[in-house]
Formats: C-alpha cells, sequence, structure tokens
C-alpha cells in the first residue's frame, strides 16, 4: 500500500500523510451523522466507536420533557453512529497503511471525534506541542525501529489549514522517547485552556517546525511519541477531524480514566 520513499519518509520524520483515503460523499454522511451527538458547544466526544460512550456523551443534550418514543430514537442513532466510526476505524486501506508502516498487524484503542465547529468555544482551542503517546505510554518491544508501537490517526472530513485550525508538526522529534511535559486536561476542558501535555520551548527548539495542510478524504499518520500541535480556528469555516489510535497487537498500554484504551480487533 506504501511505496518504499513513502515508508523511509514516515521512519526519518514520524508522521506521513496519505490523500483521498475517505471519499468526499462518505465523509459527508459521517459528518452529518456525529454532529447529532454534538453539544452547543461542539466539545470533543470521545470514544464515539462505542455506543455505550456516545449514549453516555448524548444523554447531557436531551431535553428533560423528551418523549420515551425520542429516548429511543436517540438509542437508535448512538448505535448507528457507533457503527459507522468503527466502519473508519478498521478501513481496510488504512489499516493496512499502518501494517506496513509498522511491519506488523495492528489493532484499534480508541476513538476521538474534534469538531472545531467555526464561531464556537471550541474553536477557538489550540493544542500545546505534546507527544500522544504521553498518555498510553508505549514502549517499544519489537524490532521495527521505533520507539514506540502507539500510533494516531488523524481522518480528515474538511480541508484544514493554519486558518481553520489545522496541524503542525516537528519531523525527528519520535526518536527521542518522551520528553518531559507540563500536564494539561485534554477532554473537555474548562474556560479558554487548552488542551496537550506542553514540550518545553528548550526541547521544541532542537527541531524546525512545519504547518501542515490536509484536504477532506486525507490521512495523517503519526507515530506515538512525534511532537504536534494545533491552532486555533480564527475562520468561519470548521476543521472537523476523527482520530483513531492504534497500536501493534501485543503492546502494553495505559488504558487511562476517561479513554479507557482497549484492544480492538480490525480484521
Amino acid at each position: 500500500m506504501i511505496t518504499k520513499e513513502k515508508f523511509e519518509f514516515y521512519n526519518e520524520n514520524g508522521y506521513a500523510v496519505f490523500e483521498d483515503i475517505m471519499n468526499h460523499e462518505f465523509c459527508d454522511k459521517y459528518l452529518a451523522r456525529i454532529k447529532k451527538h454534538a453539544n452547543e458547544e461542539f466539545a470533543a466526544i470521545m470514544n464515539p466507536d462505542r455506543f455505550e460512550y456516545l449514549v453516555a456523551q448524548t444523554l447531557s443534550n436531551l431535553k428533560e420533557d423528551i418523549s420515551l418514543e425520542e429516548k429511543v430514537s436517540m438509542v437508535e442513532e448512538c448505535r448507528k453512529t457507533a457503527e459507522m466510526t468503527f466502519e473508519i476505524m478498521a478501513h481496510k486501506e488504512a489499516v493496512q497503511i499502518l501494517e506496513d508502516l509498522q511491519q506488523t498487524e495492528v489493532v484499534g484503542l480508541m476513538s476521538q471525534m474534534l469538531y472545531k465547529e467555526a464561531n464556537t468555544r471550541y474553536a477557538k482551542q489550540s493544542w500545546h506541542p505534546h507527544q500522544d503517546n504521553i498518555y498510553p505510554r508505549n514502549n517499544n518491544t519489537l524490532k521495527n525501529g521505533f520507539g514506540t508501537q502507539y500510533l494516531t490517526t488523524n481522518f480528515f472530513l474538511e480541508d484544514a489549514n493554519q486558518d481553520n485550525g489545522s496541524l503542525y508538526i516537528y519531523p525527528g522529534s519520535h526518536k527521542f522517547g518522551l520528553f518531559e511535559a507540563e500536564p494539561n486536561i485534554s477532554y473537555r476542558e474548562k474556560g479558554n485552556k487548552n488542551p496537550g501535555n506542553k514540550i518545553s520551548n528548550k526541547v521544541l527548539e532542537r527541531f524546525n517546525k512545519i504547518d501542515c495542510e490536509f484536504k477532506k478524504g486525507d490521512l495523517l499518520v503519526l507515530n506515538g511519541n512525534c511532537v504536534h500541535g494545533s491552532y486555533p480556528n480564527n475562520s468561519n469555516k470548521s476543521r472537523p477531524l476523527l482520530s483513531v489510535s492504534y497500536i501493534s497487537k501485543g503492546e502494553d498500554f495505559i488504558a487511562g480514566k476517561n479513554a479507557k484504551r482497549k484492544v480492538i480487533e480490525l480484521h
């Protein structure tokens, strides 16, 4: 599924972009569906691939006087959305790409819907430069050259650039393990605080930061130790993406209090 050049680029830089993994019609269909579960602020939704998580995070959006019929309908919508989210997580081409990069079988661990809906509080939010592996803390046990077997992917549901809150990356930062970081709440944080366990400027100045642009349907693959962050969305265009985390099969990881990462078979 990947070229030698793409494989070598990923090994050297800790990330790679794969274009047009999902067709635009599917992106639009999924975005319309997952928006049904958003609250007024379009806060992140944790693990929308899991029915019980989706129900729990959708309940707070319901009116007190909702009828039994409406409740049943809501539950059914949650089931359909969870199934569609898992369809993305288990996307055959995406999974094959990950397994080609890792040179081993991978399993899913968790997912998160990040809307960055224009003109909302969470749109203005920008993630601090951070490493995703700071949470599951996986250490390498395979001989494929990586310091961690943990991976994060972003499936872009709309175009993304710096204006509407796209990502920036520090290529090569994945080669040095986990850096010390300032802890920050990274799920539905209060006020105007930004998420992401923040890497210090002293560490960041060792690397050359790059700004990234993506098209609807693109897939970004990040090694779990690759430092990255995102810009605030100051535009009138939203920047929705589904973030899915994977790991090489058989590897250890910390489940986490909110994320509750778990092995999800994809084949």
